[in-house]
């Protein structure tokens, strides 16, 4: 697998001894000791008398250089404890070199002369065999105790091992060979000498070597259970170890000096009582071992549940649990010997760091590692770097802890934290926090805004707020009893401002909610929140007058207003349709609105949708139909839909326009007899040339019967007389059915025929000399769809208008024109154009207003009937006036083409 990041450095360094204090105070005393013995020498007085006295059998003293080599053996174990190897070798070799020359010495039976060196007067008047030289069991005992204190710091794994158990001999030889004279078990004469041993000698190898065992004292003296055993075990064991042999021994000497028994009889109890302390102390052990291995077992399977790894100092992978193997997906085969750094993804530890651990700080971190599959994992990351024993290399404990869902948790939350904050601030909201134990507000959002609080400057309790309330809104929040009596559950409270507010001169109206909760120890503690609802208020009360100005108006308006809701029940009932339908409000309120509307229709569901208008039959109370109009809308109401019926009563409307329409019809007919009396002379005249014409015919007939003329001649004229009798009677035809009264006929009329007639009539009623009347055509062989007597109606008031504007035209040419012209949409359009005065504005503004004439004798009728005629066909009226003087009459017929007729 390819190195995310090379492997660090290697490191050096090992993980600091936590000394014991007491090292330095057993080897001060020690030297204590020791220098009160060198004083006594120095002053003439034997350096043991000072510190043991006389004892039975006489005086075993301290020697002056084994005074020496005990103050050498405590400045070594100084200088161990404080990590000076090299000089705490120096220290040794003292007590070393007068172990050595004395041992050397007894055996080799010769003096190199320095027993003397110190003291010489004051050593020679001692009662020993070789005065002034330690003796072999002391000289044996400092020589293990400075082996124990130089096996600190070897090149030798075993020799470091052997400090503890050459201390604890040490002890063991010195506890025997000092106890002896005191205990009175053995007497200082020269066959004793090489087996006893001073008291204060006695005293000085067991302080240094109990300081040296301290020193080690997370092998043989340990205050936890980090290592190994626990060390109540292990205490227990070495001390046992130590004492039960010296007892033993204490004990065989005594008994053989009293000589309470053989001597075979004392090696055999003191064999039995070794083999049972010893059996009783391996049993001891051996259960408690085992208890502690089972509780150890225990905790090492929990342990290997856990993510847990161990490495070395360089990150190199010693032990991989269950656990990591489930967060990282590395097996313990695959991560055993590789770099944890690069097998997981996470950044090495610098040097610094590994020196801080070394140092004993534990060392936590969040960072982000990635399983074998790549995933991303965020974990809590703790080191603490052990040593076992001094002997081993240091090693780095790392516990991880998956935080990934925690992280995301709290990302989340941090998001719903914002999103909150964002809320409580765009809504303008406040947020109010009171507990009992300590009688505090605390405020969040615009909560001091809302009740009138000056930021950060309310510090008083609940009193003190209810107290400011009521001088600020008149009102308090009201729980009743004391705080120590309310109960849980939620209270709302509504304060309106006593003074009115300064920007909008209206008070102030505060709401809100309160929650009193019960937590752990009967706590008590409120929590609420308030928002303004000033604006709200206002709304309100502008909704309430809007509400009654619009129910005034409904009330009042000439239309009848039905509200229905989603099912067809009738939700409203004004005033008016009360009237138009003949029951009141109470009789049709919930009931069906097919009750008054039989074809009532829900309207489209989207209320954005016009509303849709329709005329239709109602039912009164007793049963009678109405005509109505009726207009329908939809709105929806929160998550109701109702829609709303705007009614109209058109009975009257019905009537009046029935009305209306004789009357036009009556109008109509008047006119057209009015007309026609004005073309009387016209008629008189046009009839006179026909009849004129006949007379003549006739006369001439019967002058050329009387000369017996030619029969075709005669047969000629007859025929021309017959065609102007029969000119005569199309002219009264025309007469009759323009002034006769009847009901509209629309059929296919040619254009040019009717346009021709319409002029002739006009022609015959014009009294204006010198007007020019003429058509252009411009579309050839057209027919309309029209009354042929009401269109010509229409031509002959056109007409006539124009021939009333021209008169009096003196400047120019008097001119009408008449012209045609196919339109796109299937009309015609006709124009009568006269080159007169024009039309006024007032005409032009309203052209179809009724009773609006330029005539002196006009009724102001004339227009609007044409309009009303055109718009009858299908057709357009409009008018303009031309540039160049004069007025346009414009309107349009639906055509009627050839085919069309052959068709139909």
């Amino acid at each position: 697998m390819q190195e995310l990041n090379p492997p660090p450095q290697r490191l050096g360094g090992s993980f600091p001894v936590r000394k014991a204090p007491v090292v330095p105070a057993l080897v001060i005393a020690a030297q204590l000791v020791c220098a009160a013995v060198l004083c006594g020498w120095a002053f003439g007085i034997p350096g043991g008398s000072i510190v043991a006295g006389s004892v039975a059998g006489g005086r075993i003293l301290m020697q002056p250089l084994t005074a020496v080599a005990g103050l050498g053996a405590g400045a070594g174990i100084l200088l161990v404890y404080r990590s000076r190897p090299n000089l705490a070798r120096l220290a040794l070799a003292i007590p070393l070199i007068v172990a050595f020359s004395a041992l050397i010495q007894d055996l080799s039976g010769t003096s190199f002369g320095i027993d003397r060196l110190l003291f010489p007067d004051s050593v020679a008047l001692q009662p020993r065999y070789h005065p002034g030289r330690p003796g072999v069991l002391p000289a044996l005992s400092m020589l293990l105790l400075a082996l124990s204190i130089l096996a600190f710091h070897p090149h030798s794994a075993s020799f470091r091992r052997l400090t503890v158990p050459l201390a604890c001999v040490a002890i063991t030889a010195a506890a025997i060979s000092g106890m002896l004279v005191p205990l009175g078990i053995s007497r200082a004469d020269p066959a004793t000498r090489h087996a006893l041993m001073s008291v204060p000698t006695a005293v000085t190898i067991c302080l240094l070597s109990v300081g040296v065992i301290a020193l080690r004292r997370q092998y043989a003296w340990p205050r936890k259970s980090d290592f190994g055993f626990g060390s109540a075990t292990i205490q227990t064991c070495l001390l046992l170890c130590v004492v039960l042999p010296i007892i033993s021994a204490l004990a065989h000497f005594w008994a053989e000096q009293r000589a309470v028994a053989s001597a075979e009889m004392i090696e055999i109890v003191q064999a039995i009582a070794q083999v049972m302390l010893s059996c009783g102390l391996i049993a001891w052990a051996w259960s408690r071992i085992a208890r502690e291995s089972g509780a150890r077992s225990a905790v090492n399977l929990a342990l290997d549940a856990a993510p847990v790894s161990i490495t070395d100092l360089d990150g190199r992978i010693l032990r991989w649990s269950a656990g990591c193997e489930r967060l990282y997906g590395w097996t313990s085969e695959q991560a055993i010997g590789r770099f944890q750094q690069v097998l997981t993804g996470t950044p090495p530890m610098s040097e610094a760091g590994v020196e801080t651990l070394l140092g004993g700080i534990r060392h936590e971190s969040e960072t982000t590692a990635y399983r074998k599959d790549g995933a991303a994992l965020r974990v809590l990351h703790n080191r603490q770097a052990v040593q076992s024993r001094s002997d081993i290399a240091p090693m780095i404990v790392h516990s991880m802890t998956d935080i990934t869902a925690r992280i995301q948790a709290e990302r989340a939350m941090l998001v719903s934290d914002a999103r909150l904050a964002l809320a409580v601030d765009l809504h303008e909201l406040g947020i109010f926090e009171w507990s009992l134990s300590t009688d505090r507000f605390v405020f969040h959002g615009h909560a001091e805004r809302l009740f009138a609080l000056e930021p950060g400057g309310f510090e008083g309790g609940l009193d003190d707020w209810k107290r400011h309330l009521l001088a600020t809104f008149g009102s308090t929040f009201r729980v009743p009893g004391p705080p120590e009596t309310w109960r849980p559950g939620r209270h709302g409270f509504r304060l309106v401002a006593v003074a009115p507010d300064s920007g909008s001169g209206l008070p102030k109206v505060v709401e809100g909610t309160a929650h009193i909760h019960h937590g752990p120890d009967d706590e008590i503690s409120l929590i609420g929140i308030v928002m303004d609802a000033t604006e709200r208020e206002q709304r309100a009360e502008m909704l309430k007058s809007r509400e009654s100005e619009l129910r005034s108006i409904l009330d009042t308006v000439p239309e009848a207003m039905i509200t229905i809701d989603g099912h067809g029940r009738i939700r409203s009932f004004s005033v008016t349709a009360e009237a138009l339908f003949g029951y009141s409000a109470e009789e049709v309120l919930g009931k069906d609105v097919r009750l008054l509307l039989p074809r009532y229709v829900r309207p489209a569901s989207d209320p954005a949708l016009p509303a849709t208008t329709s005329i239709t039959a109602g039912l009164d109370r007793q049963g009678n139909e109405l005509p109505i109009e009726i207009a329908i809308g939809a709105a929806n109401i929160g998550s109701e839909r109702i829609s709303i019926a705007f009614i109209r009563n058109l009975r009257e409307q019905l009537a009046a326009q029935a009305r209306m329409g004789e009357l036009r019809e009556q109008f109509l007919h008047a006119s057209r007899v009015s007309a026609m009396g004005e073309m009387g002379a016209g008629l008189a005249h046009e009839l006179n040339q026909p009849l004129t014409a006949t007379s003549n015919l006739l006369g001439a007939i019967d002058l050329m019967m009387a000369r017996d003329g030619d029969p075709e001649q005669v047969r000629c004229m007859l025929e021309l007389a017959r065609q102007e009798v029969l000119r005569a009677g199309s002219i009264i035809r025309r007469m009759r059915a323009f002034v006769a009264k009847g009901e509209l006929e629309i059929r296919a009329e040619p254009l040019d025929e009717l346009i021709a007639e319409t002029i002739q009539l006009a022609r015959s009623r014009s009294r204006i000399p010198g007007v020019r009347l003429t058509y252009r055509p411009s579309v050839e062989a057209a027919c309309v769809l029209a009354d042929r007597i009401q269109m010509q109606q229409v031509l002959i008031n056109l007409i006539n208008n124009a021939f009333d504007a021209l008169a009096g035209l003196n400047d120019r040419q008097p001119e009408i024109t008449l012209s045609t012209r196919q339109l796109n949409d299937a009309h015609i359009m006709i124009s009568v154009i006269d080159n007169g005065p024009g039309l006024p504005e007032t005409i032009l503004n309203r052209p179809f207003e009724a009773f609006s004439s330029t005539k002196a004798n006009g009724l102001g009728l004339g227009l609007s009937i044409c309009r009303r005629i055109v718009e009858a066909h299908g057709g357009r009226f409009s008018m303009r006036n031309v540039p160049d003087g004069g007025a346009a009459i414009e309107f349009t017929f639906p055509s009627y083409s050839e085919l069309e007729l052959k068709a139909g």
